[in-house]
């Protein structure tokens, strides 16, 4: 487990053990709040992080791919081309 993915989930943690010590009345509601607010908005920080990283990997692969059918596609004009040829040259 990454750094980051244990850093998420501390910080939910936080969270959640904030709202259940508010139930309990230790902390004003302000203050409780804050917490709360400040641990849910890291933690989604972190996720989005997580999501855009993804997203990047996820972008290169299909570049690759792109790149790859374009050679495909021009080996498949040129045994096409070849295969007209040969008709041609057949045919008369």
């Amino acid at each position: 487990m990454k750094i980051r993915d244990m850093l998420f989930w501390i910080l939910i943690l936080i969270a959640i053990g904030v709202a259940i010590w508010l139930m309990v009345g230790s902390p004003t509601i302000e203050e409780g709040l804050l917490i709360i607010v400040i641990s849910l908005s890291s933690s989604e920080i972190l996720l989005w992080k997580s999501l855009f990283k993804i997203d990047k990997r996820t972008a290169v692969g299909f570049e690759r791919v792109k790149s790859r059918i374009k050679i495909l596609e021009n080996n498949i004009n040129i045994q096409f081309s070849e295969v007209k040829d040969l008709i041609k040259k057949n045919g008369n």
